[in-house]
């Protein structure tokens, strides 16, 4: 759940959510521990033995965000679920905010105090350093779980946001329910063909940390109630999928039961919630092609990043792949269906860029887990190896994608290059632009040049682009936004030690650079 929006909840639902947390409520080792109204958080947890050693999950039960992390620190024996009760604000309170500027939940937090947010962010640093198996060393089907784990919170979650948090009552209905059907029909193809075939899991027969990030949605979804309610239901294979993850997981347990406040038993509440009167439709149809394992190609110097110069999210990849020496851009025109070829479907189901290809013809997308590919197989240094250190990249880029970039993206500069309409209010988003960059530099950037430290890493590969495309003087002219001193900084040292940002510069009139002025007319 992204704390800072309001929930819009009809009155007996608001009634509902006041009530949750009457008895606080703690998951761990697949059992629910409750406390006496109105006792001490902490002073429970501590009265009944959890978390004094283990993780925390700082997060509620009816969140699909927070189940994944919770879900597997239990059943790794590492921690468990810890309550925030967003509807009393504890997400607000100072003590949450120096754990996470940006007051969301999931938090991590270890009995150190070291604190990360952002849901695959967590799953990686726990898997990577406890838990190996769930997150392997083998390069290319680390690269795949990193494209799933990307995929599922870029994409899939969206489109399942606009379909399930209605009928959990987290925000209204959209306007177009069978538009949205489709586009969550759409995007669960797109995820079977990629990730889900033959093997059980996405990984193959053994569950990783992409099938738990996975499972707490499509457990939704699974429901009863959510399928009468939104329209859309689970294809058989999902649908075993789900069984077959839950099956070798002790934890999941809290998808059914948590003193009435599991996802199972809140959905059996929502009965008097309309039905969909449409078609139902099946989503999580298609299959994928044959997982591919092994080291990154050796000696790469022809890999192929396929998208756009005037992409920010394309120019992330290209500038390490540039920097890295194993390839450059390849052209994928959107405005020509470029994307939608069965030559490009081939290498990714979602149609998006940038799409990475190496000459090998393995191939990745999203823009978090084509860097990290790269700079763990090619340039270690901006991915060092340090637990902490790559914990806190993954979660700035993390954090960037999932509330930076539709802010600074659709809200500035998208709209003055013609890929999206003008916001409703320019001020507002602005201002909540320069809120979460504001939340960015509390996180990362605190008495630090950069994320970690002296020395730029694929978090600053990430945000650069955007920042520079923002930054861009008919962005101040048309939209009047400015960067902030601090990220304007943050940016010029970065590309300073970007050898090839010039990129972002000329490239042939559609560089970030170049197409920006041509739009001050």
């Amino acid at each position: 759940l992204k704390c800072s929006r309001r929930l819009r909840v009809s009155p007996r639902r608001h009634t509902l959510y006041s009530s949750f947390f009457a008895p606080l409520r703690f998951a761990k080792m697949g059992q629910v521990c409750c406390a006496a109204p109105g006792s001490n958080n902490s002073e429970t947890a501590t009265a009944h033995g959890l978390f004094t050693e283990g993780f925390k999950i700082h997060g509620m039960t009816v969140s699909a965000n927070v189940l994944g992390p919770s879900i597997f620190v239990t059943d790794i024996g590492k921690g468990g679920l810890e309550l925030c009760d967003i509807m009393k604000g504890m997400q607000k309170t100072p003590e949450f905010l120096k754990k996470n500027p940006f007051h969301h939940i999931p938090t991590f937090e270890d009995p150190g105090g070291f604190c990360i947010g952002e849901s695959g962010a967590m799953l990686r640093y726990v898997a990577a350093n406890m838990a190996k198996e769930y997150y392997p060393m083998d390069a290319k089907l680390r690269g795949r779980i990193d494209w799933a784990v990307a995929a599922f919170t870029a994409d899939v979650y969206k489109k399942w946001g606009a379909r399930l948090y209605p009928v959990l009552g987290f925000k209204g209905e959209p306007e177009d329910q069978a538009k949205a059907n489709k586009e969550l029909k759409a995007s669960l193809d797109s995820f079977c063909k990629a990730f889900i075939g033959s093997s059980k899991f996405i990984a193959g027969d053994t569950l990783s940390i992409a099938d738990y990030k996975a499972l707490p949605y499509l457990f939704t979804m699974s429901h009863p109630v959510a399928v009468k309610k939104s329209g859309c239901k689970l294809s058989a294979r999902l649908e075993q999928y789900v069984k077959d993850i839950m099956a070798l997981s002790p934890g999941s347990a809290i998808l059914k039961s948590a003193g009435g406040w599991s996802l199972d038993e809140y959905l059996n509440t929502q009965t008097d919630y309309p039905d969909y009167k449409g078609e139902v439709l099946v989503c999580g149809e298609g299959s994928c092609t044959a997982i591919k394992k092994g080291p990154a190609k050796a000696g790469e110097t022809r890999a192929k990043i396929h998208g756009m110069p005037v992409s920010s999210n394309t120019v992330s990849c290209v500038l390490i792949a540039m920097d890295a020496g194993i390839g450059a851009m390849e052209m994928c025109d959107l405005m020509s269906g470029g994307q939608m070829t069965p030559a490009f479907l081939a290498k990714n189901p979602f149609h998006q860029i940038p799409t990475f290809e190496d000459s090998d013809g393995f191939c990745l997308a999203e823009s978090t887990a084509i860097l990290r590919y790269i700079a763990a197989n090619y340039k270690p240094e901006l991915y060092p190896a340090d637990p902490k250190e790559r914990a806190l990249i993954d979660w700035a880029m993390d954090a960037f994608s999932a509330d930076i970039y539709p802010s600074i993206a659709y809200g500035v500069f998208y709209p003055i290059f013609g890929f999206s309409g003008p916001p409703a209010d320019q001020k507002a988003e602005n201002e909540k632009c320069l809120e979460l960059l504001k939340n960015y530099e509390m996180a990362f950037l605190q008495d630090k040049k950069f994320v970690c430290g002296d020395e730029v890493s694929i978090a600053e590969y990430k945000a650069v682009p955007f920042l520079y495309a923002a930054a861009q003087p008919v962005m101040k002219k048309k939209t009047g936004f400015e960067l902030p001193p601090r990220m304007q900084k943050y940016m010029e040292d970065s590309i300073k030690e970007m050898k090839s940002s010039g990129f972002m510069e000329s490239c042939g009139g559609y560089s970030l650079k170049e197409y920006a002025a041509s739009k001050d007319v």
